[in-house]
């Protein structure tokens, strides 16, 4: 155990100043990945006036497994509390990030007005499309990229990162071809999938589009496929993409309730075994479809990103296990002096702290430890 670590600060804490924070929430500690990549980042950019403030839900714990609507409601309330001391908020659990962006309402006016909410499946969306290798499709004589996806239950159900990523894909071919490519969303018809709009809405056979189409599979999940049609875009560009989305809930208790991790964030050695046949079981799909990139869906699950990596060597090797908690610090971190250059009348502030709130449980010492965090200071948000 690191000599320079101390246990939770149980004393008074000191007053958060309102504007002078970064904030990160999650529905437990997975999160806090991202606040510890910030406190790294501040102090090495010398900015010791800079607080960071996390925020762990775990009294609601999980997220995984309610509703959408439930979880965002669960969401605003947190923005909101959170918005007092922090111009900028970063959601670090994916399955808020994704309930929110359909039923959320805190945090999305016209964008001039704090906070500033950014959402780490639309971070995670971006990096796995642009690091996926694009492979050949021998049935169909096309380039295609295909993304894995392992998430919570209900992540894994909304394919929200398989939304953000068929609206990349769409986005870049646009850009090649010159127009907005129209998104079709396609179905079951009775001899092949079927447009879902009315026929006479689009010339279908001869306009380019981008067909979308969701396949559900047994249990959370499914497959979201998207091509375009009706014309070829540049070979450098793929013509499909495909999601894999599935659910790994178990790695969420692992964390939140077993406590599986030592105080070097190592897996205890009782559970080893354990963990990697679950994970063996649930990264052997992914490699059976030919994935060329994925993400770690769940905060949680990027404390295993080394044991992925054994799994799916040839992923890690090309930088394609995409866990997104450092691209979203990097996100509020830069978001934040944009705020402090558009603000530059503040008063003086105290040193800055990490704090550290949650609703329900606290993670043990041991979390705090493997994450490097130092001297963190127990808070209460009103």
């Amino acid at each position: 155990m690191a000599d320079d670590i101390e246990p939770v600060t149980r004393r008074e804490p000191p007053t958060i100043v309102a504007k002078r924070a970064i904030g990160v929430f999650d529905s437990g500690s997975g999160g806090m990945v991202t606040a510890a990549w910030l406190l790294k980042m501040l102090a090495d950019a010398d900015l010791s006036d800079i607080s960071v403030v996390f925020f762990g839900d775990t009294a609601n714990l999980p997220y995984g497994t309610k509703t959408q609507e439930h979880v965002a409601k669960l969401s605003d309330a947190i923005i909101e509390r959170l918005s007092s001391h922090c111009p900028v908020i970063g959601i670090a659990c994916n399955t808020a990030s994704a309930s929110w962006a359909h039923f959320g309402s805190a945090g999305k006016s016209d964008g001039l007005r704090q906070p500033k909410v950014f959402s780490v499946v639309e971070v995670a969306a971006q990096q796995a499309y642009d690091r996926a290798r694009v492979l050949p499709d021998p049935k169909m004589k096309r380039g295609r990229k295909t993304i894995g996806v392992l998430g919570t239950e209900l992540t894994a159900e909304i394919q929200s990162h398989a939304e953000r990523i068929v609206e990349r894909h769409r986005r870049i071919l646009s850009d090649a071809i010159g127009h907005q490519l129209p998104l079709i969303h396609y179905t079951f018809g009775r001899d092949d999938i079927e447009p879902t709009l009315p026929a006479d809405l689009i010339d279908y056979k001869h306009t380019p589009h981008i067909a979308v189409f969701r396949e559900d599979e047994p249990g959370p999940g499914g497959t979201t496929r998207a091509g375009i049609r009706h014309w070829t875009p540049p070979e450098h560009l793929p013509h499909d993409v495909e999601i894999i989305a599935r659910a790994a809930q178990k790695l969420v208790a692992a964390v939140d309730v077993a406590h599986i991790l030592d105080a070097e964030g190592l897996v205890k050695q009782e559970w080893r075994e354990k963990l990697a046949e679950y994970l063996h079981e649930v990264s052997g799909d992914l490699v059976r479809r030919k994935t060329t990139a994925l993400i770690l869906g769940c905060t949680h699950f990027e404390f295993f990103e080394r044991a992925f990596a054994k799994l799916l060597p040839t992923l890690a090797a090309r930088n394609s296990i995409v866990s997104p908690s450092g691209a979203l610090a990097v996100a509020l971190f830069d978001a934040f002096g944009e705020y402090a250059d558009a603000h530059p009348v503040q008063p003086v502030a105290q040193q800055g702290h990490a704090y550290f709130a949650f609703s329900g449980d606290r993670p043990p010492t041991e979390t705090f430890q493997g994450l490097g965090i130092t001297n963190p200071v127990d808070a209460e948000l009103t």
